[in-house]
């Protein structure tokens, strides 16, 4: 199956009504498919943030940019999937990982680490 997500940009007040009218008429030929997008994201996840965070099934975004986004979610063994920390992309044309900065992957390094360690039992030292 695939998902495509169209972001449109629109100026939003708090608390005012819109109302929103699409035609879509759309059409790209895309060079990446979702599986080697998915594989190309969790490749640049286990080398640049943790191997225990992987990508789920990308859906296609449509805006100024054809990426191929994906949830990231934190994985342990045994326990499997147990949360979700946030999104990368994969550029839809060359392959090309979005590149997390710094902030956001130190960010998703130490929520992961508080996760797992409420959900991991705690080790005694060696005697």
């Amino acid at each position: 199956m695939l998902q495509i997500l169209y972001e449109h940009p629109i100026e939003w007040g708090d608390d005012d009504p819109r109302t929103l009218k699409a035609t879509v008429d759309l059409e790209a030929t895309l060079a990446v498919s979702p599986d080697s997008a998915r594989r190309r994201a969790n490749g640049y996840l286990g080398q640049n943030v943790a191997m225990a965070i992987q990508a789920d099934e990308p859906i296609l975004v449509w805006g100024k940019r054809l990426v191929w986004r994906m949830q990231m979610g934190l994985f342990l063994r045994g326990l499997g999937r147990i949360a979700t920390l946030g999104t990368v992309d994969v550029d839809a044309q060359t392959r090309e990982v979005i590149p997390l900065s710094i902030t956001e992957i130190s960010s998703l390094q130490e929520r992961a680490n508080a996760i797992a360690l409420r959900l991991t039992p705690a080790t005694e030292a060696a005697i």
